[in-house]
């Protein structure tokens, strides 16, 4: 979790947010002590993270492209998110007067909060949340009288002024002044994309998955065949696809090239095709495969 800063009034709503992911893999528990030592603010800047995650054998990509941020008609929307075993994620909807606040699990709302008036929403972790918070009291008995730009520039001289390895360098704003007629009903849509997004996420996931098993089954090595009629005859033991995709053509004799003779054996050595007993290299078009 990084940061959002959200602002809504009856002069208009403001949002800033971070464009930062950062996924960890390693072993469970120093990924969490990793974890922990980041999002305290214990780790100041990215050169300490690539040494601390080193100290802990914990891999970790930073991506600086992520849209936390956008807009819907007249209402601006934040999220940020925590993906797992389950998908959670946390949601401001800003217009002008009216904040909405939900908090969801997969596809489920588990908490609503709906705010009217003025006020400032700060989504992040526990560190940077405080040090936005202590900016943004400087600011708050005039915040309500000033222009949205005004507010905008606030945000951005805020969040460029924090050093800290869970934020991006460069951060997205957005701003509005005209009301939602309906917040409900932008909520709903959002919502319903929300979904689909997650089963056309979920379908390409399961496709991928078919995907790495067939390449995982790619033979190696072993005797595969042999020479019948000058083609190659696979073992029952393997079979020929014509191409790595969700349903490939599969065969259980194909052609080859090269120096061999009726009644060969032909096997797999360190990825390479040969005939069993020589140091003739064959060759085919089709990719072998384990059963």
């Amino acid at each position: 979790m990084s940061v959002i800063i959200g602002y809504y009034g009856k002069n208009g709503v403001v949002i800033a947010g971070d464009k930062r992911t950062i996924l960890f893999n390693g072993e469970e528990k120093k990924r969490e002590m990793l974890e922990e030592l980041l999002y305290s603010g214990k780790i100041k800047n990215d050169d300490d993270l690539s040494e601390k995650s080193a100290e802990f054998s914990v891999k970790v990509h930073i991506l600086d492209d992520q849209k936390k941020i956008k807009q819907l008609e007249n209402t601006l929307i934040g999220e940020v998110r925590t993906i797992g075993k389950d998908s959670k994620r946390k949601k401001m909807y800003l217009s002008k007067d009216i904040c909405v606040i939900l908090d969801i699990e997969n596809d489920n709302i588990v908490k609503k909060s709906v705010k009217t008036g003025t006020g400032i929403v700060v989504f992040g972790n526990k560190y940077v949340k405080k040090i936005v918070e202590l900016e943004l009291k400087k600011y708050l008995s005039e915040i309500s009288k000033m222009d949205v730009l005004k507010i905008r520039t606030i945000f951005e001289k805020i969040l460029v002024g924090i050093e800290n390895p869970t934020l991006s360098k460069g951060y997205d704003f957005l701003y509005c002044q005209n009301a939602e007629k309906d917040i409900e009903s932008i909520i709903k849509k959002d919502l319903n994309d929300l979904r689909e997004y997650r089963e056309e996420l979920s379908i390409k996931m399961a496709e991928m998955q078919k995907l790495m098993t067939i390449v995982n089954k790619i033979a190696k090595s072993g005797e595969i065949g042999i020479i019948k009629n000058g083609s190659l005859v696979l073992n029952e033991s393997f079979l020929a696809i014509d191409k790595i995709c969700l349903n490939p053509e599969i065969y259980s004799e194909i052609d080859i090239n090269g120096n061999f003779k009726e009644g060969d054996l032909i096997e797999i050595q360190n990825g390479e095709l040969t005939v069993k007993g020589t140091n003739n290299y064959v060759s085919v078009q089709k990719i072998i495969c384990n059963r």
